[in-house]
């Protein structure tokens, strides 16, 4: 769904999909694809049609890989990752039945599979790890300061979890809760980041070797990216917002 230039504005999209004889003809460039280059295929949001709305005229697309015009290049993370991709489609001719769902459609699918992501359990236990490992008595130790930041920790990771399958239910129901999905991300993230900052007032992140000191100094270079992958949370709160005020 990404694009460069278009931070979390999905509606932005300039990857177009043109008609063509027998099939569908892609041109633009993807960020932030999560290991496309092992996938067997990837779905892409094109603009397919120009509409006055900017969220019409929007369709998804099964891509299979590798494709003679599809070309994937790595994005390095911090810790020196490779898991994110650029995908780049130099006028990818892809069959008719390629197109996921019916043309125009594309909009209304993409908010219903983010409300599946935003609200997923990915988005709540990055760092469960990192707490569990914290959480053994002879890390934890006998500071009534870290058992008292510990239980606060659990208490929201069980409140979260259960907002998490809340949304999942609903989705399962035929709903589309986007704004409880926004809800359940905003709130996870937060949560996430919060462990790492709990940890740290207690530990010393050491890089290399193992134990909690290591798992900790990866946390912290993943702490940043919480409140971003999945749509910020800026955005999320806007969501938010404009429903209750609506």
């Amino acid at each position: 769904m990404s694009e460069p230039d278009s931070g979390s504005d999905l509606a932005s999209v300039r990857t177009r999909a043109a008609e063509v004889e027998d099939g569908w003809r892609l041109t633009g460039t993807k960020v932030w694809t999560s290991v496309a280059h092992i996938a067997t295929a990837v779905v892409v949001l094109a603009r397919t049609d120009d509409a006055g709305d900017r969220h019409a005229g929007l369709s998804q697309f099964i891509v299979d890989l590798p494709h003679p015009a599809v070309s994937i290049r790595p994005i390095i993370t911090i810790d020196g990752a490779h898991h994110f991709n650029e995908v780049v489609f130099d006028d990818a001719v892809i069959p008719a039945g390629g197109l996921l769902g019916r043309r125009g459609d594309g909009w209304r699918q993409v908010t219903a599979e983010l409300g599946n992501e935003r609200s997923g359990p990915e988005r709540i236990l990055s760092t469960l790890p990192l707490l569990r490992e914290w959480a053994r008595p002879e890390n934890l130790g006998d500071d009534p300061v870290a058992h008292a930041e510990l239980g606060r920790l659990v208490s929201r990771l069980v409140a979260l979890r259960r907002l998490s399958l809340s949304v999942a239910a609903r989705l399962a129901g035929g709903e589309s809760p986007a704004v409880a999905a926004a809800l359940v991300k905003d709130l996870g993230t937060e949560f996430e980041g919060d462990v790492v900052d709990a940890v740290r007032r207690h530990v010393r992140p050491e890089p290399g070797g193992g134990g909690l000191a290591a798992m900790l100094a990866k946390a912290v270079l993943h702490v940043p990216a919480f409140t971003l992958r999945g749509g910020a949370n800026e955005i999320l709160r806007s969501i938010v917002a404009k429903d209750l005020s609506s």
